[in-house]
């Protein structure tokens, strides 16, 4: 019994780490996400504005000051959604602590951007108020002719 438990264990662990080597490659070698041409990418509008303003945004939805409708031009939807169910937890916080939601006041200091790949923006934006300063990581790819954030981290 116990030697056919480990052996299940075995081919279970496998099966994991094939998944997980499945999961790991990156969207651009799948075989079914078309691949843009360099005129499709020079078509489309520069990014480079978008991104200290999409980090302040996020920033303030996740402070609670704005709604995070605001963004949903410009999120992929799983993005949405996590960030959706973040402001959710963080609305339930405030109202257990009773503190109410205020507006964050920072400056964008910094904005670095690189493309790894034609049609992919991946950056970092710096926004620094009196008390610290948080990075927000922003990878853009462009979805129906138009730049979606597909990965949005604050740290």
């Amino acid at each position: 019994m116990a030697k056919a438990n480990r052996q299940q264990m075995a081919q279970g662990s496998e099966a994991d780490s094939a998944a997980a080597k499945r999961r790991a490659r990156f969207w651009f070698d799948e075989e079914d996400q078309p691949s843009l041409t360099a005129d499709e990418v020079a078509a489309l509008p520069d990014p480079l504005p978008l991104l200290p303003a999409l980090a302040t945004s996020v920033v303030e939805v996740i402070a609670g000051a704005r709604p995070v409708d605001h963004l949903a031009s410009v999120l992929s939807d799983q993005v949405y959604e996590k960030l959706r169910a973040r402001v959710v937890l963080r609305a339930r916080a405030n109202a257990t602590l009773g503190r109410p939601a205020l507006m964050p006041k920072f400056a964008v200091t910094r904005v670095h951007s690189e493309s790894p790949v034609p049609g992919v923006i991946e950056s970092v934006i710096l926004l620094t108020d009196a008390a610290r300063t948080r990075a927000v990581t922003i990878r853009l790819e462009p979805i129906h002719k138009r730049w979606r954030a597909t990965n949005i981290s604050v740290l």
